[in-house]
């Protein structure tokens, strides 16, 4: 099971939000997530930040903003496809050839007739992503780290995931610190935050491919970051619709994207969970920890995200001691398997004061070192296979 598509309405008629509910709740097999604009100023907003798969357009052709919002999403979301939702009896049959070729010339792409059903829907949609979802480009791969529960080592995960991939992918890795109020990930990089994901925020309406590179901070692995806010201040400034379009640009400029979430399931961490390709769930061996996770774990399929996508991670982050829970134990409690159990390592304790990220100098066959490599691996065969990386929904 992928993403789910995302759609944009964009009209004036206040009708338009029921009849698309309606027809799309007749669509079986695909998963859509919808959005609606009565303005075209607000349309163009919720593009940006969203970047639709889908938008459909309510006009008559009479108007000229309906020629300027189209050539602006051809500008800013070139992969985008663009449909007129158009009402036949307000077309005059002798001009409704000549609109629709002026409709063609301005990035249209497609039409669709009003009242909406879901039948001429079904069709639209696998003329766009069905036939033409070989010719794509695929966007960068989201991997997020979560957990419900701090102090469980998801950040030092984070780090050294993000830097493995990026020693094997030079350029082509971003790290993102959504931590947002205690954002470590530069520290333990030993790099100094000249800027942050809040530069990112308030640069937003003019923020591009070029401009999110030069806010990055760059690690001598060939890891781009993106860190965290100064403070709690300055992350309140971070909302989910910026950070939306934050997270949906890198996909455009990065292959990889690695999140380093806050441990709480906010509005943030549910975006992120919405474009994540791989999501690795975090925990420790201790009771109230498993209690957490499985509390937490249903919550995670009632948001949508596939189980496929889901990665069961034990972190041993203390040394061991009586009572310690087993792999075998946490699995049997969760009714889920374990996929890695990242053994207690001093080094990688040491490592954070260092700001040299441990995966550097670890041993690759055994220990820390081989646990982060096989993450990676998954990582690496997830972008491989596509997995996520169409906007199929079947």
């Amino acid at each position: 099971m992928e993403k789910p598509l995302q759609i944009l309405f964009v009209g004036p008629d206040p009708a338009l939000s029921d009849e698309a509910q309606q027809a799309l709740s007749g669509l079986s097999g695909w998963r859509l997530h919808p959005h609606f604009a009565r303005t075209y100023a607000q349309g163009l907003d919720i593009a940006r930040d969203r970047q639709p798969n889908l938008i459909c357009l309510q006009t008559d052709g009479k108007d000229d903003e309906w020629r300027a919002f189209a050539s602006e999403v051809r500008t800013s979301l070139p992969e985008t496809v663009l449909a007129v939702l158009y009402d036949p009896a307000q077309f005059n049959p002798e001009q409704a050839q000549s609109g629709i070729i002026d409709m063609l010339r301005t990035n249209i792409q497609d039409f669709l007739r009003r009242p909406l059903s879901s039948t001429e829907l079904r069709q639209l949609l696998d003329r766009a992503f069905l036939v033409r979802a070989q010719k794509r480009s695929r966007p960068g791969t989201v991997v997020s780290l979560i957990s419900n529960k701090g102090g469980v080592g998801k950040s030092t995960l984070s780090v050294n995931l993000a830097v493995e991939l990026a020693t094997r992918n030079p350029g082509k890795v971003l790290l993102i610190d959504a931590s947002l109020q205690l954002g470590i990930c530069s520290l333990m990089l030993d790099l100094q935050a000249e800027s942050t994901i809040l530069d990112a925020v308030r640069a937003k309406e003019r923020l591009d491919e070029s401009l999110l590179r030069r806010l990055c901070l760059a690690h001598h692995t060939g890891l781009h970051v993106l860190a965290a806010p100064a403070d709690a201040v300055q992350a309140a400034e971070v909302d989910e619709a910026s950070f939306a379009r934050i997270l949906n640009l890198a996909r455009r400029v990065f292959d990889y994207v690695v999140v380093d979430t806050f441990p709480m399931l906010d509005s943030l961490v549910i975006t992120t969970l919405d474009v994540s390709d791989l999501v690795f769930v975090l925990m420790q061996g201790t009771v109230p920890n498993v209690v957490g996770a499985s509390r937490f774990l249903p919550v995670l399929d009632g948001l949508g995200v596939p189980r496929e996508r889901q990665r069961m991670v034990l972190n041993q982050n203390h040394p061991n001691f009586s009572g310690r829970l087993s792999a075998n134990d946490i699995a049997n409690r969760l009714g889920r398997p374990i996929d890695y159990e990242i053994p207690y390592t001093k080094g990688v304790l040491v490592s954070l004061n260092t700001g040299s990220p441990y995966v550097l100098r670890s041993m690759r066959m055994f220990g820390f070192g081989h646990r982060l490599v096989k993450m990676a691996d998954d990582a690496e065969d997830v972008r491989g296979k596509g997995v996520g990386a169409e906007v199929l929904n079947r």
